[in-house]
């Protein structure tokens, strides 16, 4: 009978060995010329932007701060936009979003979280055209489906975020947008 001290020792050996190896495989799979594509997105910026008028709301005019970042050892990168909170927005909105390049579908994916949606979205994208990259999603609205859309542009002085949503004719309507000027 082996005693329970070397079967755990072992075992904890085996499970570093393989993250290890893991890891290391990762890093040598990783392109990092199409991860530096996202530098674009790090920066800091004081942003103002509008949400558009539905059925349920009224059109609003919002403010907010606008930080982005590499993270996870520069593998990922990460947006923080938080709303302010003011009298004609009572509920700020804040989002966090990772972005990265997967290299086995040739595309980049971003995940996000944010305080008003139920989990998360995950959302794809071909990459930049010229200084725009638009990242498509569904998700679950009401027990349907809706096709909703993030474009990003972005340059040294500015980051500009519009959010559109896909209508009963098949067109994408804009539903928000922010303004990131740097800092």
């Amino acid at each position: 009978m082996i005693p329970t001290r070397l079967v755990l020792t072992l075992s904890l050996t085996c499970i570093a060995a393989a993250a290890s190896v893991r890891h290391a495989i990762a890093e040598d799979s990783m392109s990092p010329s199409r991860m530096k594509e996202l530098d674009t997105l790090v920066g800091d910026g004081t942003c103002t932007g509008n949400i558009m008028a539905t059925a349920k709301s009224p059109a609003r005019a919002t403010t907010g701060k606008y930080h982005g970042e590499k993270t996870l050892d520069g593998h990922w990168v990460v947006i923080r936009y938080d709303e302010d909170k003011s009298d004609s927005n009572p509920n700020p909105f804040h989002v966090q979003q990772y972005f990265n390049y997967d290299d086995e579908k040739k595309m980049f994916v971003a995940v996000e979280f944010d305080n008003m949606s139920p989990g998360y979205t995950s959302s794809t994208s071909s990459g930049w055209k010229g200084d725009t990259m638009t990242f498509d999603y569904n998700e679950s609205v009401g027990g349907k489906t809706v096709s909703l859309r993030d474009v990003f542009t972005a340059s040294a002085s500015e980051k500009k975020h519009i959010g559109m949503m896909r209508n009963q004719k098949g067109e994408w309507v804009k539903i928000e947008e922010e303004v990131c000027k740097s800092r």
